[in-house]
């Protein structure tokens, strides 16, 4: 861990943990980020969860999974090969230890992952609300109008099913009312 000097009554020097500091702040970041990646799974319907969990791709997640929570690794996948693996049993994990335990890390990681095997809808999805602006965690609301501009774009091109999963778990900040109008049906 490294040390940093900080003078105190201009004569003492006294030493700080920069690390100690640095883990605070990520630890609370990580809880608010644990939080609304538990939150953003729970608005999914059931069969949008198990749509979500189906287009997990096992052989990344099983890997990070083992390095980033043994624990449940071990206790739901240790011993099986991923081709062995099927959606119903995954599915079951996830809804678990993500919605009934709150595993946040969990969740974390079935976001990523499923944005990663996604890949070309969550780039597009990103480039649509950059439109409204460069910065995109300073968006603090989206129209109506931005809305159907951003999903006219991407329904065109992906099943509007993933674009509503995609909108969900990615935060898109659009209103609830303008989710239940556009994709009523899905929910």
């Amino acid at each position: 861990m490294s040390q940093v000097s900080a003078l105190k009554d201009d004569s003492q020097v006294e030493p700080i943990a920069v690390g100690d500091a640095v883990a605070a702040t990520d630890a609370g970041d990580s809880a608010a980020d644990d939080k609304e990646a538990i939150a953003a799974l729970k608005q999914l319907s059931q069969r949008q969860f198990a749509r979500l969990t189906r287009r997990v791709p096992l052989r990344t997640f099983l890997p990070e999974l083992e390095r980033l929570d043994r624990a449940v690794f071990y206790r739901h996948f240790k011993g099986y090969r991923p081709q062995k693996i099927d959606g119903t049993h995954l599915e079951k994990v996830l809804r678990r230890e993500i919605l009934e335990k709150g595993n946040g890390l969990l969740a974390q990681l079935v976001i990523y992952n499923w944005d990663e095997a996604e890949h070309r809808l969550y780039s597009d999805l990103q480039r649509e609300v950059k439109k409204i602006n460069e910065d995109v965690e300073a968006i603090t609301a989206i129209t109506d109008e931005q809305g159907d501009a951003i999903f006219d774009a991407l329904e065109g091109l992906y099943d509007k099913r993933d674009v509503h999963i995609a909108c969900l778990i990615n935060g898109v900040r659009v209103s609830a009312e303008y989710r239940a109008k556009r994709f009523g049906d899905l929910a």
